[in-house]
């Protein structure tokens, strides 16, 4: 993705998380967190606060939607109070992520646009 400016949300893909157990059936609600984090730095935009509500099942398409503040006057183009985290694989203890902002006043279940 070339750009960071969005309307409404943007998809943001982030790489793969390695679990310590492959008998783990939902990735931590402390490693969702740190994929965010990690992803959003990656693109150089800072958190200020994050709050996720806890894991995800590792299940590609499931999803958990975590709140949160980013540093600056809309880093991301668009004002955004939530990130959606959506599971794209799961490969063994590899878990792969997308990252899809949603704006301020758009529904949990806005779809991203680019």
């Amino acid at each position: 993705m070339s750009s960071l400016s969005w309307r409404g949300a943007a998809v943001l893909s982030v790489g793969l998380v390695l679990l310590a157990g492959c008998a783990q059936r939902d990735v931590p609600q402390a490693e969702v967190e740190r994929t965010i984090r990690d992803g959003m730095a990656d693109r150089g935009v800072e958190i200020l606060e994050l709050d996720c509500p806890g894991g995800v099942p590792m299940e590609v398409d499931a999803s958990v939607v975590c709140g949160v503040q980013l540093a600056g006057i809309d880093p991301l183009g668009t004002p955004v109070d939530r990130i959606r985290v959506v599971v794209t694989s799961v490969d063994g203890d590899q878990v792969g992520f997308r990252l899809e902002p949603i704006a301020i006043g758009a529904p949990d279940d806005a779809t991203a646009t680019g």
